[in-house]
């Protein structure tokens, strides 16, 4: 393995550990919401309206997008070839459950 491919294996682990400690953030619904319904509301829109199923699914997806950079990553270190495929595969995933969980949720309001 060379350096250049040690170097982006940590740094794929290192945002894979930093995307999982804000997931867990965000399904402990603490901090700031990274949803674009949450982002985009006024001040008084914030203060009014529940924001936890927006919370949940931010936790969720960035989860799913932590998986992603863990496998990437070991993909690098262990010189898996069909890791790419599963990787493809969950991109698609992640895709399909914020379309469709965007899609509950606003059904359910």
């Amino acid at each position: 393995m060379s350096t250049a491919e040690l170097i982006l294996a940590i740094v794929l682990f290192a945002v894979s550990a930093l995307l999982v400690f804000v997931a867990v953030r965000q399904l402990q619904c603490k901090g700031y919401c990274f949803n674009n319904a949450y982002i985009y509301a006024s001040k008084t829109e914030r203060e009014q309206t529940d924001y936890t199923p927006y919370y949940k699914q931010s936790g969720i997806v960035l989860l799913m997008l932590s998986a992603l950079f863990l496998l990437n990553g070991l993909r690098i270190v262990l010189r898996i070839g069909f890791l790419f495929y599963v990787s493809l595969v969950l991109i698609a995933a992640v895709i399909l459950y914020s379309i469709v969980s965007l899609i509950i949720i606003e059904k359910n309001k």
